[in-house]
């Protein structure tokens, strides 16, 4: 059995503006800086920013303050920014510069007051919530570290100013993960009807390692300036050996002081053992040139068009390390049926034997423990090689002219090929479940409900949807692949941009700018399914390539999202006062989110257009009911404000007061809705947040 305590869960409805009730959050921060002029030609700057905070409350419709909100509850101490830099001009033609960064960011989720290691997470699937303690908790350590160096040497002769360098990061990922008895319960109106075991604790690993190494040169004729350049990125994924269980590090015992027994951090069903380092996950190299180029269109410096062409690697993570992690490629929970016969909240089984004994039925994954054999893999085509990186090929043109001095207008284009990098989402790479093919699934239509909140009040016809053959019902081998097996995904955004600086004089100062554009998303080729199958939304890029799937006529395998969906405005400006004041703001207004609705459309209302029930006696699907980007909310319109006054205390010191407004016209404008079709649909799910004051202030000397 287990020594789990389940602790009832009462509402507390009493006190609903305790602190402990809601959201309860702290935050410090101390920086510093020192400049060192070590000699003439040497100078060496230091900066750090220490931060400790704390997301030490949170409750939601669906988690207690227990088991964490259902958001969990997190400190982050520490977290930390270092930057160390070197500047030295040797030479009027030779300039070196060095820097160290690191970026230190933990995430440690603890228990909450009253949580003790022997309180069971419960998750009562009658009442919509869970409650007791959090099904697994993360931290000590839990971080996400970053640690950057770079070194260039710049040198001056007549026309070419020529620059080299090198930069190179290493980021380091740890999270020891471990729960409650290495279980938790799920319950039905307060009664157990299973169990979920899992492998914790474990200590996942993950390391990535990029290099960029370039050259580039700067060549005036004239009233022409040319940029030439080139640059080699190499990245470098691989996960540590590791070994389980895992144990936390030497701070563990300080966070959760309030803990009364301390938890033993072994697992009562899976043995230790160790897996190996796994290497080039991914390794990536890559080429990429620069190319830009600057005239002065008059002569008088006042009028320059400037011309950029360039391709550019995706950002580094270890998200590929961490998704092919033999712990995450590892079956790490398994569920069981539990009858709790005589009520007394435990297990009355021998959970170390995965069949059906005592209370408890048989476990659902025979692989609990083991590697998973379904688990994804990424193919060697996209694991390793030249060019395989997420990358973006990016031209722009601009042009800027000064009508008087202090005042100047900007206008330009920008064409991107977007390549930008998501572990879910890359048009240079697709999942293929290696086990079925295109003939292994059936089409159907479904109509759409009838509802004046639908264009033209429903009533359209939803076609080429998928669902599988009964007889390949779940079977399933995940390979991500090259998109060009299979097609080609397009992609490419196109953006105007208008700006203006003002500087009035008297320390008036005004800027702003229009942006607007147009994204391209074709995704018309065919994986898998013909159609939409296993849809979630389309804002979860989980959709896939297709051919098949209309939406009242209309093809949705090339999603093109408008001007109106990318328009934004935004305006600053700062304005002196009278005894030393200055107020300054910053204006926004920009598109509100796409309006999304996915509906569940009950087996009946498929099965006359399938000719058969749903595979796997599904009864329902998912479907589409709006094409995507074609339906957005209001616009989002927010202005924040800020007061400021210094006081000069001594000839060198100086302390600037500041009152901050954010959102000063306490705007409501929704940011995310409710896209699951039912009563609830278009529902606000988040909203700007209420105006806000903040008094600060800064000392200098």
């Amino acid at each position: 059995g287990a020594t789990l305590r389940v602790v009832p869960w009462t509402p507390w409805v009493d006190r609903p503006t305790d602190v402990y009730s809601g959201r309860w959050e702290s935050y410090d921060s101390q920086s510093g800086r020192l400049t060192w002029q070590a000699a003439a030609k040497h100078k060496i700057d230091f900066f750090i920013d220490h931060q400790i905070g704390c997301n030490c409350g949170s409750t939601s419709a669906v988690g207690s303050q227990e088991a964490g909100g259902g958001t969990g509850q997190y400190k982050f101490e520490p977290n930390r920014f270092v930057q160390l830099t070197y500047n030295s001009p040797l030479t009027s033609r030779l300039l070196l510069e060095a820097a160290y960064g690191a970026s230190i960011s933990q995430w440690n989720q603890l228990w909450q007051p009253g949580v003790q290691p022997n309180v069971a997470s419960v998750t009562d699937v009658g009442l919509g919530i869970t409650y007791g303690a959090s099904a697994a908790y993360r931290g000590r350590p839990d971080f996400t570290n970053r640690q950057t160096q770079r070194f260039s040497a710049t040198y001056v002769t007549g026309a070419h100013t020529f620059k080299t360098g090198i930069q190179t990061e290493q980021l380091a990922t740890d999270q020891f993960i471990f729960a409650n008895a290495n279980m938790s319960y799920t319950f039905r109106g307060g009664v157990p009807i299973s169990l979920t075991q899992r492998t914790t604790p474990y200590l996942e690993l993950d390391r990535g390692h990029d290099l960029g190494i370039y050259a580039q040169d700067q060549w005036k004729l004239k009233r022409l300036t040319l940029t030439l350049g080139l640059r080699f990125d190499r990245f470098v994924g691989f996960d540590p050996a590791q070994n389980l269980p895992g144990s936390p590090d030497s701070n563990f015992d300080r966070s959760y002081a309030g803990v009364q027994t301390a938890p033993t951090f072994a697992n009562q069903w899976i043995g230790p053992h160790s897996f190996g380092q796994v290497d080039d996950i991914p390794n990536w190299k890559d080429l990429n040139p620069r190319l830009g180029g600057s005239y002065d269109l008059f002569g008088d410096g006042r009028t320059a068009l400037k011309v950029s062409l360039g391709r550019y690697v995706a950002k580094t993570n270890v998200d590929v390390s961490q998704l092919l992690n033999p712990i995450n490629t590892s079956v790490n929970a398994a569920a069981r049926a539990w009858t709790d016969l005589n009520g007394n909240f435990v297990p009355d089984c021998d959970l170390g034997n995965f069949a059906q004994n005592g209370e408890c039925g048989a476990l659902n994954n025979q692989f609990f423990g083991k590697t998973n054999p379904n688990a994804i893999s990424w193919a060697d085509a996209v694991r390793r090689g030249w060019g395989v990186r997420d990358s973006n090929w990016d031209f722009s043109t601009e042009i800027q002219h000064e009508l008087r001095r202090g005042l100047s207008l900007s206008g330009g284009w920008d064409h991107n090929t977007a390549g930008y990098f998501r572990n879910t989402d890359s048009k240079n790479r697709v999942t293929d479940n290696v086990l079925v093919t295109s003939a292994d699934f059936d089409p159907y239509c479904v109509t759409a409900p009838s509802d004046p909140r639908l264009p033209g009040s429903g009533g359209y016809q939803v076609c080429g949807m998928s669902d599988v053959k009964p007889a390949k019902f779940g079977q399933v081998q995940q390979v991500v692949q090259p998109t060009s097996t299979f097609g080609k995904n397009t992609r490419y955004n196109d953006f105007i941009t208008l700006g203006l600086d003002a500087r009035l004089g008297h320390g008036t100062r005004l800027g702003g700018g229009f942006d607007t554009g147009r994204s391209v998303n074709d995704t018309c080729f065919a994986v898998d399914a013909p159609g939409y199958y296993g849809f979630t939304t389309f804002g979860a890029l989980t959709f896939g390539p297709q051919t098949s799937t209309t939406i009242n006529g209309k093809s949705v395998c090339r999603i093109v999202t408008p001007f109106k969906g990318q328009t934004q405005v935004k305006l600053n400006g700062s304005l002196p006062l009278l005894a030393g004041f200055v107020v300054s703001g910053v204006y926004q207004d920009i598109s509100g989110p796409p309006i999304e609705a996915t509906w569940a459309a009950l087996n009946s209302a498929i099965a006359p257009s399938l000719g058969r029930n749903l595979a796997g006696n599904a009864t329902f699907a998912n479907v589409p009911l709006i094409a995507p980007q074609t339906l957005f909310e209001g616009r989002i319109r927010r202005l924040d404000m800020r007061v400021t006054k210094i006081f000069q205390v001594t000839k060198r010191v100086k302390f600037q007061a500041n009152l901050d407004a954010y959102n000063t016209l306490n705007s409501s404008a929704v940011q995310t809705i409710q896209t699951t079709f039912g009563p609830n649909w278009l529902s606000p799910t988040t909203i700007l947040d209420p105006r806000i004051l903040q008094l600060s202030g800064q000392l200098s000397f």
